[in-house]
């Protein structure tokens, strides 16, 4: 793990690896650290390059190395480290573990943005278009839109409220299908590994492409399995408030829930009683209560026993 950390901090692992490192720092408090300490020390090397002194840089870098092999990394070394780095990224981004990398395909240059589970993040694209990323998400997109069409990918949940552009459709691709606007307002919900995906309009015009072609109308949604889409009237508006720090649930099963959170907070939960999967709740989360606290809420309601594996990242539900 140490020589994981080691290429992190240097840059040279693949987007894979990158991915699954931060993956696993979220349920690894030491690990977590370690990486929060590179991100400090890089943030201190690209000021000094800046400021044209790589020699004071990579003295930095090999006292931080030595200090660290021998355990004599101070706590005010770390928060000075810390406190300049906000300054140059955001104090937010840069010990969130948000991951964003940049590439080149052809001549066009692409950025991924990844949150990690119990996060989310907004942030607006070249053209003006906001996005608000849902835990667990990763969005590619080009650092500048050329041509005659806007084209991003998600997957995961993603919330867009797209800039006009009559002569630039914005375009959206997710396991196998394509969203297609010109200004609007809608969410879609298309994590990998699940069997549905669903895009929901909040105002404005799409079209949904999976072989059929189907148009939403505002406050309508589409599911999607495989290759048969299902148009309804959307559900409960309030869903839509994660983009604000808030899961909402309408009347839904106990089952659903759970698979919501084990994506939300990257964690293995087992309902051992069948009956009670079938259990309904109507209830308000904030994302930052975080999953012991939200199943203890729901505790309160139908009353059920926890059983938590730390080791292996894992909850047993019983009654």
């Amino acid at each position: 793990m140490d020589e994981l950390i080691k290429k992190y901090g240097e840059g040279s692992l693949s987007q894979e690896e990158k991915l699954e490192l931060l993956r696993k720092s979220e349920n690894d408090a030491a690990l977590k650290t370690e990486l929060a300490r590179y991100k400090n020390l890089n943030a201190i090397m690209n000021l000094k390059r800046q400021e044209g002194d790589l020699t004071h840089a990579r003295e930095s870098y090999r006292q931080f190395m030595n200090g660290r092999k021998s355990g004599t990394v101070s706590l005010r070394q770390i928060l000075s480290y810390a406190a300049v780095a906000a300054c140059l990224i955001g104090f937010t981004w840069f010990l969130s573990g948000i991951y964003h990398q940049s590439k080149s395909d052809s001549a066009e240059k692409f950025n991924t943005l990844y949150v990690p589970a119990g996060q989310r993040v907004n942030f607006t694209l070249e053209d003006g278009t906001s996005v608000w990323l849902n835990a667990q998400t990763k969005l590619t997109y080009p650092v500048e839109f050329k041509g005659n069409k806007r084209h991003v990918q998600v997957e995961g949940e993603a919330y867009f409220e797209v800039a006009k552009n009559p002569e630039k459709p914005f375009i959206v691709s997710s396991k196998g299908f394509n969203i297609k606007v010109l200004g609007t307002t809608f969410n879609i919900y298309s994590y990998p590994g699940e069997k549905l995906s669903r895009v929901s309009l909040i105002e404005g015009r799409v079209t949904v492409d999976n072989k059929d072609v189907v148009t939403l109308k505002p406050q309508e949604e589409v599911t999607i399995e495989g290759d048969k889409m299902t148009v309804a009237p959307i559900a409960d508006r309030n869903y839509f408030l994660w983009t604000e720090g808030i899961y909402s649930f309408n009347n839904e099963r106990f089952e659903n829930i759970v698979k919501k959170l084990e994506l939300y907070y990257d964690i293995n939960i087992h309902i051992e009683n069948v009956a009670m999967r079938e259990w309904r709740y109507t209830v308000k989360f904030r994302q930052r209560d975080g999953i012991d606290e939200i199943l203890q809420l729901m505790q309160r309601i139908h009353r059920f026993e926890i059983q938590k594996d730390e080791d292996n990242n894992r909850i047993k539900i019983t009654k």
